[in-house]
């Protein structure tokens, strides 16, 4: 059960300037600037509506439309809204001061899964600069393959530390081009949520559990996702969940 949060917003106008524009998908830019307006002279439940109406759940939003949805919702005590555009804002724009407050809030409604630590930061830093990373790495591979393929040619020795080298790499490689498709992250948004031990509606109910905490899908089953709970595989419905 998650726990009013009386303190200060931690949101504040001040936090817009951190964030730079970017591109996002094609909203409708009047609804927008309507919304703004209803925004900016404290009609928050109006522009809520227009804000929300044009979020996009599977392409990119503007840093600025999430940050504005994560402060509407953390005002009226949504926390699983606020956290799951917090989340959705991480992956555009990471930062640690971003990450430590999502813990923050986290801790304070009882909810699991935002715990701040450095493989999280690695992989939501990774999904921001994905594009650019695997085409250096490759780009270096194929420097060092050729460098190997021509010392063969000529008959040069090649020491084998050096084909060690190249066959580490080779699979680390491997390992972090597909790092996006091994890592997949949700949040729960449904009250009494089941969890259970098997892809099956007949099957024991490891826990029940309500809205807002982050989980890991590491698989599916037909409707059913495979998460992590508490260092254990369960299966929870699709429908309980947003992807993030």
């Amino acid at each position: 059960m998650q726990v009013p949060y009386k303190k200060n917003l931690i949101f504040s106008f001040l936090f817009l300037a951190f964030f730079m524009p970017d591109l996002a998908f094609c909203a409708n830019q009047k609804e927008l600037k309507t919304a703004d307006s209803l925004f900016a002279i404290a009609r928050y439940a109006e522009a809520q509506t227009l804000y929300k109406k044009n979020f996009s759940l599977t392409e990119k939003n503007s840093q600025a439309l999430l940050l504005k949805l994560a402060f509407l919702a953390e005002k009226t005590n949504n926390y699983t809204d606020c956290l799951f555009f917090l989340s959705k804002l991480a992956l555009v724009k990471p930062s640690r001061h971003l990450f430590e407050k999502m813990d923050k809030l986290a801790k304070e409604q009882n909810l699991s899964g935002y715990e701040f630590d450095d493989y999280n930061y690695f992989i939501i830093f990774y999904r921001k600069y994905g594009d650019y990373i695997p085409i250096l790495l490759l780009t270096l591979g194929t420097y060092i393959v050729v460098i190997m393929v021509t010392k063969t040619r000529r008959k040069e020795p090649i020491l084998q530390i050096h084909k060690v080298s190249i066959i580490v790499y080779l699979l680390a490689l491997l390992g972090i081009l597909n790092v996006p498709s091994l890592y997949q992250t949700c949040i729960i948004v449904n009250d009494n949520t089941f969890l259970r031990d098997e892809p099956s509606s007949a099957a024991g109910v490891v826990e029940r559990v309500g809205k807002g905490h982050k989980l890991t899908i590491i698989g599916s089953v037909d409707h059913w996702d495979r998460v992590i709970w508490n260092n254990r595989i369960v299966y929870i419905r699709k429908s309980d969940l947003w992807n993030i």
